[in-house]
């Protein structure tokens, strides 16, 4: 969870902010939902006007009176409507802005679900400026909490320094570490990766090999490139790497100091463009699968039936309110124009119609909260990756593929079974006790403390003393992988699997060296191990 305080330009106005963020030039196509708090209307322009108003009495301040808040989420998560209202709630209490006038949107326009605060500055006792010290620092720290609570996947959370002076800033250069944050940044607000940051995951390592091969020259470096639909060139005084079909690139040195112009002319020379002819294998931004259209078109049809609903329970709401309201003025009416009553009968029989309006409005409100609370669980929006794991689970191997596109490594010290070449299946288990995470781990539970973790890629065996947790992985991994498995982990898990492989006649060929130097000393003299 990433929290940001968007400066304003000029004054601002918080009527012209509360339309850009409930979307009025699209009719809130891109609004999840949205609330205001500590305001006493029920319509959206009756509450804008009054923070509009309740700003405009205080004319002695000339800086912008509104604070923007920014709360963007992991694509991933989409929390409920409850836990949307407590992280609001403690986010203006680290500041003691709670008490304030406020609208907070939801948006659903990207990948990564976020949430907008537009707050009055202004003390509402007081009306006051308020300008909390060290907001930005605190609003991170409560950030990291609500993270933990919430048990929300975590951000890093740097230092922000939109609000220093010159001076200050020029004495904070902008290290590798905040540039990745930065981007980091980029990638939750925009919804999609960046194209730094996939350069580094799918390309980087292949050029530090290419850089380090002593016969490579800077067309082998362009050629790599371009297997990836990427184009190094000049730019002003450096070099960038680009899209070569969309007008997309990044500085070569902020993907890896050892692309910047001065260190490629050291390796290889005068910098020179070469004409490609690799065939491009992978590009950024590849076009999503069947499934994402799929899950796009559920989310609409959610989106569109939740619409519906609220503005039905809306109408129904109004309505009632009205009718509520039509009647006790009538009843108001009987007792102002009583012949017979004196005036502090009157006064009496007022407040007690008073007490009775009050408490079947707030009924009113109570249920209606109910209604819409049960509306949005209804139509729910979740991320896509929710959507993979629930079609894995019931099965999907398409759906368990996407799911296991982010890259999965293992530590040396783990016991894992894969094939030679690094070859991915997907099959999937249902015989067995089954759980899959969202990263797209299928979890198998074989004893009572022993799991088999499938990534596709690889299997992972956490008990190395059950012959029945190591038979089950060597059939799988039989099954996914074939006969000749390369295999890592401890000795006591290689001696377990060759024990196994032998006692059941699985046929299996290891490609580690010892393991199998034993087997054919095993076979010649047609021994058991």
């Amino acid at each position: 969870m990433i929290v940001k305080q968007v400066s304003s330009k000029g004054k601002g106005s918080f009527q012209a902010l509360a339309a850009y963020l409930l979307d009025f030039k699209n009719d809130g196509d891109k609004v999840e939902d949205y609330d205001f708090s500590n305001c006493p209307f029920e319509q959206i322009e009756e509450n804008i006007s009054y923070i509009k108003q309740m700003q405009e009495l205080n004319q002695m301040v000339n800086s912008d009176k509104s604070l923007h808040l920014v709360v963007s989420f992991q694509e991933e998560e989409v929390p409920s409507h409850e836990v949307l209202a407590d992280i609001e709630l403690e986010l203006l209490k680290s500041l003691n802005m709670q008490e304030h006038h406020r609208l907070s949107v939801s948006h659903n326009n990207t990948n990564n679900f976020h949430l907008h605060i537009a707050v009055n500055r202004l003390n509402p006792h007081t009306n006051l400026l308020v300008d909390p010290w060290k907001s930005k620092m605190k609003l991170q720290k409560k950030a990291q909490e609500l993270e933990e609570k919430y048990k929300l996947k975590r951000d890093n959370h740097p230092i922000q320094f939109d609000g220093l002076s010159k001076d200050e800033k020029n004495n904070h250069q902008e290290s590798s570490q905040t540039k990745e944050h930065k981007y980091k940044d980029q990638e939750i607000h925009s919804g999609m990766k960046n194209l730094l940051t996939w350069i580094k995951e799918e390309v980087l390592e292949e050029i530090k090999e290419l850089i380090a091969n002593p016969q490579s020259d800077l067309k082998d470096l362009q050629e790599l490139l371009a297997q990836y639909n990427l184009e190094i060139k000049p730019r002003a005084n450096g070099l960038v790497i680009g899209d070569k079909k969309r007008k997309l690139f990044v500085k070569a040195s902020d993907v890896h100091r050892i692309l910047s112009k001065k260190s490629l002319e050291k390796r290889f020379g005068a910098f020179k463009s070469y004409e490609t002819s690799s065939k491009v294998k992978k590009s950024f931004g590849m076009p999503k699968s069947s499934l994402w259209e799929e899950y796009q078109e559920l989310i609409k049809r959610r989106r569109v039936t939740k619409k519906e609903e609220l503005d039905l329970e809306k109408k129904s709401r109004l309505a009632l309110r009205e009718s509520i309201g039509l009647k006790y003025k009538e009843q108001l009416d009987q007792i102002n124009h009583h012949p017979t009553l004196s005036s502090s009968q009157k006064y009496q029989r007022r407040q007690t119609i008073f007490a009775h309006r009050r408490a079947e409005l707030k009924e009113l409100s109570e249920r209606f909260a109910k209604k819409r609370n049960a509306i949005h669980k209804a139509n729910r929006l979740f991320s896509y990756k929710e959507f993979l794991l629930e079609r894995a689970l019931g099965g999907d191997e398409l759906a368990l593929e996407a799911l296991r596109r982010t890259k999965m490594v293992f530590k040396p010290n783990e016991n894992i079974l894969r094939h030679p070449e690094g070859k991915i299946n997907h099959k999937i288990w249902e015989s067995l006790k089954l759980q899959i995470t969202k990263e797209g781990k299928a979890v198998y539970e074989i004893e009572e403390h022993g799991k088999i973790v499938d990534t596709g890629s690889y299997l992972k065996v956490t008990i190395e003393d059950s012959d029945r947790a190591i038979l089950t992985s060597l059939e799988m991994a039989k099954e996914k992988f074939g006969k000749r498995l390369d295999v890592q982990g401890s000795l006591e898990f290689k001696k377990r699997l060759m024990m196994v492989n032998e006692r059941y006649d699985l046929k299996i060929e290891f490609l580690d060296k010892r393991m199998s130097k034993i087997q054919e000393v095993g076979e010649r003299k047609g021994m058991g191990l």
